[in-house]
Protein backbone atom coordinates (compact mmCIF):
# COMPACT_ATOMS: atom_id res chain seq x y z
CA UNK A 1 0.00 0.00 0.00
CA UNK A 2 1.83 3.30 -0.52
CA UNK A 3 2.40 5.72 2.24
CA UNK A 4 -0.41 7.91 2.78
CA UNK A 5 -0.55 11.65 3.95
CA UNK A 6 -1.88 13.47 6.58
CA UNK A 7 -2.79 13.62 10.38
CA UNK A 8 -3.47 10.28 11.68
CA UNK A 9 -7.27 9.10 12.36
CA UNK A 10 -7.59 6.73 14.93
CA UNK A 11 -10.25 3.67 14.93
CA UNK A 12 -11.00 2.29 18.74
CA UNK A 13 -12.93 -0.82 19.33
CA UNK A 14 -14.43 -1.18 22.80
CA UNK A 15 -14.50 -4.83 23.29
CA UNK A 16 -16.46 -6.62 26.66
CA UNK A 17 -15.62 -10.09 26.43
CA UNK A 18 -18.59 -12.25 28.11
CA UNK A 19 -17.44 -12.71 31.88
CA UNK A 20 -14.11 -15.31 32.02
CA UNK A 21 -13.09 -14.59 28.04
CA UNK A 22 -11.05 -11.40 28.29
CA UNK A 23 -7.46 -13.33 27.65
CA UNK A 24 -9.37 -16.34 25.51
CA UNK A 25 -10.57 -13.57 23.42
CA UNK A 26 -7.53 -10.84 23.51
CA UNK A 27 -5.50 -14.27 22.01
CA UNK A 28 -8.10 -14.68 19.56
CA UNK A 29 -7.99 -11.09 18.42
CA UNK A 30 -4.25 -10.75 18.31
CA UNK A 31 -3.72 -14.10 16.84
CA UNK A 32 -6.38 -13.68 13.87
CA UNK A 33 -8.19 -10.31 13.46
CA UNK A 34 -4.57 -8.38 14.16
CA UNK A 35 -2.47 -9.91 10.89
CA UNK A 36 -5.73 -9.39 8.93
CA UNK A 37 -6.21 -5.69 9.67
CA UNK A 38 -2.74 -5.04 9.55
CA UNK A 39 -2.84 -6.17 5.70
CA UNK A 40 -5.84 -4.28 5.19
CA UNK A 41 -3.34 -0.82 5.91
CA UNK A 42 -4.33 -0.16 9.48
CA UNK A 43 -1.58 0.34 12.23
CA UNK A 44 -2.11 -1.44 15.60
CA UNK A 45 -1.43 1.27 18.44
CA UNK A 46 -2.41 0.18 21.68
CA UNK A 47 -3.81 -3.09 22.72
CA UNK A 48 -5.26 -1.99 26.48
CA UNK A 49 -6.80 -3.93 29.20
CA UNK A 50 -9.16 -2.63 32.06
CA UNK A 51 -8.66 -3.77 34.51
CA UNK A 52 -4.97 -4.69 34.13
CA UNK A 53 -5.35 -8.31 34.91
CA UNK A 54 -7.54 -11.34 33.41
CA UNK A 55 -10.94 -11.50 35.07
CA UNK A 56 -12.41 -15.06 35.90
CA UNK A 57 -15.82 -16.49 36.84
CA UNK A 58 -18.27 -13.97 36.37
CA UNK A 59 -16.00 -10.73 35.83
CA UNK A 60 -15.59 -9.33 32.36
CA UNK A 61 -12.63 -7.34 30.94
CA UNK A 62 -13.03 -4.43 28.43
CA UNK A 63 -10.58 -3.75 25.83
CA UNK A 64 -9.61 -1.18 24.20
CA UNK A 65 -7.99 -1.45 21.32
CA UNK A 66 -6.76 1.55 18.83
CA UNK A 67 -5.92 1.32 15.42
CA UNK A 68 -4.52 4.34 13.26
CA UNK A 69 -4.27 5.06 9.15
CA UNK A 70 -2.82 8.49 7.95
CA UNK A 71 -5.31 10.90 6.55
CA UNK A 72 -8.54 10.59 4.81
CA UNK A 73 -6.68 9.24 1.74
CA UNK A 74 -5.44 6.24 4.32
CA UNK A 75 -9.13 6.02 5.87
CA UNK A 76 -10.73 5.59 2.36
CA UNK A 77 -7.64 3.53 1.21
CA UNK A 78 -8.64 1.00 4.02
CA UNK A 79 -12.39 1.13 3.99
CA UNK A 80 -12.26 0.65 0.20
CA UNK A 81 -9.56 -2.21 -0.04
CA UNK A 82 -11.29 -5.88 -1.12
CA UNK A 83 -10.13 -7.16 2.03
CA UNK A 84 -12.21 -4.52 3.50
CA UNK A 85 -15.67 -4.95 1.32
CA UNK A 86 -15.64 -8.68 0.57
CA UNK A 87 -17.55 -9.85 3.76
CA UNK A 88 -14.26 -11.63 5.68
CA UNK A 89 -14.08 -8.78 8.42
CA UNK A 90 -17.60 -9.39 9.38
CA UNK A 91 -17.75 -13.08 9.11
CA UNK A 92 -14.69 -12.68 11.64
CA UNK A 93 -16.89 -10.94 13.95
CA UNK A 94 -19.78 -13.60 13.56
CA UNK A 95 -17.74 -16.26 14.54
CA UNK A 96 -16.13 -14.10 17.48
CA UNK A 97 -19.51 -13.25 18.63
CA UNK A 98 -19.87 -16.52 21.44
CA UNK A 99 -17.14 -14.99 23.39
CA UNK A 100 -18.38 -10.69 22.98
CA UNK A 101 -20.50 -9.36 25.30
CA UNK A 102 -20.66 -5.88 23.80
CA UNK A 103 -18.61 -3.74 21.46
CA UNK A 104 -18.61 -0.67 19.59
CA UNK A 105 -15.71 1.10 17.44
CA UNK A 106 -15.62 5.18 17.52
CA UNK A 107 -13.09 7.27 14.69
CA UNK A 108 -11.45 10.24 16.01
CA UNK A 109 -8.52 12.15 15.14
CA UNK A 110 -7.06 14.88 17.05
CA UNK A 111 -9.11 18.19 17.55
CA UNK A 112 -6.25 19.89 15.69
CA UNK A 113 -6.58 18.38 12.72
CA UNK A 114 -10.16 18.32 11.85
CA UNK A 115 -10.18 21.12 9.93
CA UNK A 116 -7.36 19.76 7.60
CA UNK A 117 -9.06 16.20 7.55
CA UNK A 118 -12.24 18.12 6.26
CA UNK A 119 -10.56 20.25 3.48
CA UNK A 120 -10.68 16.99 0.93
Amino acid sequence: MPETEGPLIYFMDQITPRPGQGELFYHHYMETYVPAAQARGLTLQHAWVNPPMWLEGQQSNTLHIVWSVKGVAGFWGVMARPESLDGSTGAWWREAQPMIATRSRSVMSDAANVAELNDV
